[in-house]
């Protein structure tokens, strides 16, 4: 795991640009992808070197990926790997690519690419791309290693969700909402009491990465959570704990980093544990 870099006025451009690959595999993914449960088929996975998909079985365990260190996107199952190199190239044309690639080796494929197909050349700069990846991985696995800590309540698996291009899991507290336990919610698409816990990329309202933790329903009051030093509370569209990403970049070295996201992550999981509880 290397430093939180300094990331630059371009980190944006970058993420923007990342985020329509991932748009564009997501849209694939769940084209291919009959879900078995809502939305289980639009979720990608992150890698060690970017983000694919989970491995397709009805295709011979097909994966589709970026990796964000070459730039180029990935097929490949257990017959054959093709790559497409798409710098310099419209993101209309790596689409057109990647479907015609996957109606030549692996199956014809009927997909609307409109809303996410663009003449913007993707061209992000080498440098930009590491600093996303060290963000992008060391985000992921901090994320992971406090996803195996958490022994109570329902957890759910890790996804990347193309749309907001957040990676993040939700958390159900197993306490009763109308007379409906956790389980139940789980079953019957009814929402039991949550913490959504992930980090985003960046959006409109914060344009670098951040670390979230929020929680539905909201909670009565706010003013008794513990909130580690860096972190701020959020209450505009959304009420959560965020600890954004200058506090983390601020930090000398990784070690440093590495207690400040981790502090973040078991405080605030605590404290927002320990005020459902009195619910």
């Amino acid at each position: 795991m290397k430093d939180f870099p300094i990331l630059e006025t371009s980190y944006i451009y970058t993420r923007e640009q990342f985020h329509l690959i991932a748009k564009l595999i997501g849209k694939v993914r769940e084209t291919l992808v009959k879900p078995i449960a809502k939305n289980d088929n639009l979720w990608l996975s992150v890698v060690d070197k970017g983000f694919c998909t989970p491995p397709i079985t009805e295709f011979s365990e097909l994966e589709i990926g970026c990796n964000i260190e070459t730039s180029k996107i990935e097929i490949a199952n257990s017959k054959d790997f093709k790559a497409i190199d798409i710098k310099g190239k419209p993101i209309a044309e790596i689409g057109n690519d990647l479907v015609s690639i996957l109606k030549e080796h692996i199956i014809t494929i009927d997909i609307d690419l409109s809303k996410i197909s663009s003449l913007q050349v993707f061209n992000v700069m080498e440098n930009d791309s590491n600093n996303f990846l060290t963000q992008f991985s060391n985000y992921h696995w901090l994320l992971k290693e406090f996803h195996s800590r958490i022994r109570d309540g329902v957890k759910t698996q890790i996804c990347l969700w193309p749309h907001h291009f957040d990676n993040g899991f939700i958390w159900y507290c197993g306490k009763k909402i109308n007379e409906q336990d956790e389980q139940t919610c789980l079953t019957a698409d009814a929402i039991g009491r949550q913490v959504g816990i992930g980090v985003s990329n960046g959006d409109e309202t914060y344009s670098l990465p951040y670390i979230y933790m929020t929680f539905w329903p909201e909670l009565r009051r706010t003013n008794k959570l513990e909130i580690v030093d860096g972190a701020i509370l959020h209450s505009e569209g959304w009420t959560g704990i965020i600890l954004p990403y200058h506090s983390v970049e601020e930090k000398k070295n990784i070690n440093e980093q590495k207690k400040l996201v981790e502090d973040f992550f078991n405080i605030s999981f605590e404290t927002v544990k320990k005020e459902f509880g009195k619910r």
